[in-house]
């Protein structure tokens, strides 16, 4: 029961709270970008992730400070915590100083290959040292476990620039984003890499719906953009959720598949494929709320 409820109070209710009442003054103050649409919408819903981030370690360690045995599935989501930080500072920057002069996966390392660092640059650099440290922190136990710490940092990266990919149209990245919660926690009950009980991975379900609820009106109702911050944050965590989740084959065939979609991008357009299939239209149409 305790599970259910440290993942409803502070990992649901105290993020739609604090957005709910911190939307109006992003509204207010921060910058703006076109939509689709050419609408002008606040580019920052995406802070919601580091409000659930101090919320949830905040849970934590007040289960601590009562003695009360922490659930596994905050132990087993602890590690994060400097990932998800890093990510959402890097991706606020990214967002509120950046420039759309340079844009794509490829755009940004051409731009590092000769020697001037963007901030996406920067946010790409960042998220992938980011992602070596989570992955050496978790798995690093010798030359032998090298090739499987390299695979976890891919995992990491690539999941945190697939997700930017499809924050393109309202509620599209979130909508991948729970689309690919559901497969993660799936490879965790079937897989069995990660030990947890029914109960612990409802709660984690649960947590990993917070900041998802708490935007979702304002980004469904073109009121603001989640943003780097939030759609680089969504991705890292499905990727540690992946990345602890998967064998050894796994991780091969999730980086092999991350990779290849995240190539495709510099090539293809991701919108025009939903454009062009019915079902991927609908599918991407539900729960945008028209005006």
């Amino acid at each position: 029961m305790i599970n259910v409820l440290l993942a409803i109070v502070f990992c649901v209710a105290i993020p739609v709270l604090v957005m709910a009442s911190f939307v109006p003054s992003l509204e207010r103050s921060a910058p703006r970008q076109d939509n689709y649409r050419g609408r002008p919408v606040f580019v920052g819903l995406g802070v919601v992730w580091f409000v659930w981030l101090i919320s949830f370690w905040v849970g934590a360690h007040i289960l601590a400070m009562l003695h009360i045995t922490q659930p596994a599935w905050v132990t087993y989501l602890l590690p994060l915590f400097p990932l998800v930080a890093g990510t959402c500072v890097f991706g606020l920057v990214d967002d509120w100083l950046g420039s759309r002069e340079t844009l794509g996966f490829g755009g940004h390392l051409r731009a590092l290959a000769h020697g001037r660092i963007t901030t996406g640059g920067l946010k790409f650099l960042g998220i992938g040292l980011l992602s070596v440290f989570t992955a050496v922190s978790l798995y690093y136990a010798g030359a032998s476990t090298i090739l499987h710490v390299v695979l976890v940092a891919a995992v990491l990266a690539l999941s945190a620039n697939l997700l930017n990919l499809f924050d393109l149209r309202p509620v599209r990245a979130s909508k991948v984003y729970l689309l690919l919660l559901v497969v993660a926690c799936v490879c965790i009950v079937v897989v069995g890499v990660v030990r947890l009980e029914v109960g612990d991975v409802a709660a984690l379900v649960l947590a990993a719906l917070g900041p998802v609820l708490a935007v979702w009106r304002f980004d469904a109702g073109e009121r603001g953009m989640l943003g780097d911050v939030g759609a680089n944050s969504m991705g890292v965590l499905i990727g540690y959720l992946f990345a602890t989740a998967l064998p050894f084959w796994g991780l091969v065939a999730c980086v092999v598949i991350l990779l290849a979609l995240n190539l495709a991008s510099e090539r293809v357009s991701f919108t025009q494929v939903i454009e062009n299939n019915k079902v991927l239209k609908a599918g991407d149409m539900l729960g945008r709320i028209k005006e």
